[in-house]
C-alpha cells in the first residue's frame, strides 16, 4: 500500500472472521466523510429536499426523483475520445483530497459516491485502471454483494449504457428495499427460461415478462455456478445484440445483484440503446433521462425540474421499450 493510499483509506476489509461486518463499515465512512468532506455533507444534506413521485404503469410502477445534483452524472459525455483526453476520476490519484475510502480485499476501493442518488450510495472502483467489464469480474461481483450482505443491493452499469468512467472497473452499491424491482420480481410468476438449463449447470437463467422492459433474472446458491450461467447467457446476448458492438466487446446491459444469507440473486437488464431518442433533442423537446442500472431498477433520476412534472406512465413505458433489448 502507497504511503498516499495508506493516508486516505479509513479501514480495510480482508473478509476474515474478526472483521467487522461490511455494512457497518461503510456507514461509519459515510458518517465520517460528511463531517470532514463539506462538498459531501452538502450533497447529503441536498438530499432531504429530493422530491419523488410514485407513477403506476401497464404491470409495474418507477419512482420519479428530482435530483439536480445527477445532472452531471445524466449528461456525462462518454465517447472514447472524452475519456482518452480526462483524467480518470476513479484512480486513487485523482481523488479528490479529502475522499476516505474502505480498501476492499486489497483489490478495490469503496467510497461515498459525492452524487448521491439515494442516502449511503457507494461507488466501488478498482484499484487498477482496468476497462469497465463484468463477464470476467463477475464471481467479485457476487462475492461483494455477499460481503455487503442483504442490506445492500450491488450495481453494474456496463461501459455502453450508464457508465460515467466505462475506462475504470467499477461497481456501485445502495441499501436494499430502494428499488421497485426488488419487491415486484418478489411478487411475479410465470417466469420463462431464455437459455436451456443443459447449458447452464442446472442453474435457469429465466425471462420476467411483463414488466416494460426485458429483465432476466438468475438465482443460486453457488456463487462459482452462478456466475458461469451468467456468462453463457452474456455470450448468447452477444451474438443476438443490436447493434452488436466491436470484436470482444461486452454486450450492452446492466445487472444487480443481492444476498439473502443464503441465496444470490442477479437481475440482468440488456439494452439496445444507451438513451432514449428524447435525449438528444434540442430546446422544450428535449428529456434529460440517461438510463443506468438504477433507472432499469425502477428509480428515474431527472435533474431538470419540467422533466420531473411532465414525466407520465406514457413516457415511462416508451422509455424503457426504447432502450432495452427483448429477446426474440
Amino acid at each position: 500500500m502507497t504511503r498516499k493510499l495508506r493516508d486516505r483509506t479509513y479501514a480495510t476489509f480482508e473478509g476474515g472472521e474478526g472483521d467487522p461486518s461490511l455494512g457497518g463499515v461503510c456507514k461509519g465512512l459515510l458518517s465520517e466523510q460528511r463531517s470532514s468532506w463539506p462538498e459531501l455533507g452538502q450533497a447529503y444534506d441536498s438530499l432531504v429536499a429530493t422530491r419523488y413521485r410514485d407513477i403506476a404503469c401497464n404491470g409495474f410502477s418507477v419512482r420519479l426523483l428530482f435530483n439536480p445534483g445527477r445532472a452531471v452524472n445524466t449528461t456525462a459525455v462518454v465517447s472514447p475520445e472524452e475519456v482518452r483526453e480526462r483524467p480518470c476520476f476513479l484512480c486513487a490519484a485523482n481523488l479528490p483530497v479529502e475522499q476516505k475510502c474502505v480498501l476492499y480485499r486489497r483489490e478495490f476501493l469503496i467510497l461515498v459516491n459525492p452524487r448521491p442518488v439515494v442516502p449511503l450510495h457507494l461507488t466501488i472502483a478498482h484499484l487498477d485502471h482496468h476497462p469497465q467489464a463484468i463477464t470476467g469480474h463477475m464471481e467479485i461481483f457476487l462475492r461483494i454483494a455477499a460481503d455487503l450482505g442483504p442490506g445492500f443491493i450491488t450495481l453494474y452499469n456496463g461501459p455502453r449504457c450508464g457508465a460515467s468512467a466505462p475506462d475504470h472497473l467499477h461497481f456501485q452499491a445502495v441499501p436494499s428495499g430502494q428499488m421497485p424491482i426488488e419487491r415486484e420480481i418478489d411478487g411475479r410468476k410465470g417466469f420463462t427460461p431464455v437459455v436451456p438449463r443443459t447449458r447452464t449447470a442446472d442453474v435457469p437463467v429465466l425471462r420476467v415478462a411483463g414488466l416494460g422492459r426485458e429483465v432476466i433474472l438468475i438465482e443460486a446458491d453457488d456463487a462459482p455456478s452462478m456466475a458461469s450461467a451468467f456468462r453463457v447467457y452474456a455470450r448468447g446476448l452477444a451474438e443476438a445484440s443490436v447493434p452488436p458492438g466491436g470484436p470482444g466487446e461486452e454486450p450492452m446491459l446492466n445487472a444487480a445483484a443481492s444476498f439473502d444469507g443464503k441465496t444470490w440473486r442477479l437481475l440482468v437488464f440488456p439494452r439496445r440503446a444507451h438513451r432514449p431518442e428524447a435525449f438528444y433533442r434540442n430546446g422544450d423537446g428535449r428529456v434529460l433521462v440517461s438510463p443506468a442500472v438504477m433507472e432499469m431498477a425502477g428509480i428515474i433520476v431527472t435533474p431538470a425540474e419540467r422533466d420531473f412534472d411532465r414525466l407520465d406512465a406514457a413516457a415511462i413505458e416508451s422509455l424503457y421499450r426504447e432502450v432495452s433489448f427483448t429477446h426474440g
